[in-house]
């Protein structure tokens, strides 16, 4: 899950006059079906001519509480590693 992306969307979904989001574009859509997985967020997903899109219906209590823990600043970046090494036992 990207916590940056996440943030953004639930910040957006907070902001909409009329309590939905539509979300377009694969990365967005497959964040937002994982957030409705977690419980953050009410969504309904679907494809239309080929394109994956998602509407976020609703900011859930998790949804909120996920705000409210990064209110003064969103998530730090991640850096995700080239390569990652494991040992083998």
């Amino acid at each position: 899950m990207n916590l940056n992306l996440v943030h953004s969307l639930l910040v957006s979904a907070q902001k909409q006059p009329w309590g939905f989001l539509n979300v377009r574009g694969t990365e967005p859509v497959r964040e937002v079906e994982l957030m409705a997985s977690a419980g953050l967020v009410d969504a309904s997903l679907g494809n239309a001519n080929s394109a994956p899109f998602a509407v976020i219906n609703r900011v859930t209590k998790q949804g909120q509480a996920f705000l409210r823990a990064f209110k003064n600043q969103p998530p730090p970046k991640m850096e995700i590693a080239e390569t990652l090494d494991f040992a083998e036992d």
